[in-house]
């Protein structure tokens, strides 16, 4: 009886290990070190000198404040201070002469299959003349199914 009882112990302990996993996600991990292309379009003319900054920005680290609120002040002196946006990548050109067509980009960067799959903003910011021109208005976010297909960046003038 012991014998029995002792086997079906053994077996059902080795069905739960099976079933059990089947869950776990042993896929393995991708490089970390890649390459995002893409291109930038503005829908404007671009003279020689202007300067586009193509950055990538994890934004689970983006609204970190640089310094605690102080709580010792009175609630409506309490400003937050500036948020802080930390770059996994950064991309920089300037133009040297003048353009109308798409500006390509090759920025490397470093992030894990785990980042990459709660996805990367891409910031574009296009200044000349001491001033910024254009952005990005609009989310662009790079996944890991996104990541190795080029992407086309679309920047707004800036008001």
């Amino acid at each position: 009886m012991n014998v029995l009882l002792l086997r079906a112990f053994t077996v059902a302990a080795a069905v739960g290990w099976v079933v059990g996993c089947q869950h776990l996600d042993v896929s393995s991990q991708g490089d970390p070190d890649r390459l995002l292309r893409g291109t930038v379009t503005a829908q404007a003319t671009l003279p020689a000198g202007a300067e586009i900054v193509v950055r990538l920005i994890d934004p689970a680290t983006a609204g970190e404040a640089t310094a605690p609120v102080r709580s010792d002040l009175p609630l409506g002196d309490r400003a937050r201070p500036p948020a802080i946006e930390r770059p996994v990548g950064e991309y920089r050109i300037v133009l040297d002469a003048m353009t109308t067509e798409p500006v390509p980009f090759e920025l490397e960067y470093r992030a894990e299959d785990t980042t990459l799959r709660h996805g990367l903003n891409v910031d574009v910011k296009i200044s000349y003349g001491g001033r910024l021109r254009f952005r990005t208005l609009s989310a662009q976010v790079v996944t890991l199914a996104s990541s190795p297909f080029p992407q086309d960046i679309a920047v707004q003038p800036v008001p």
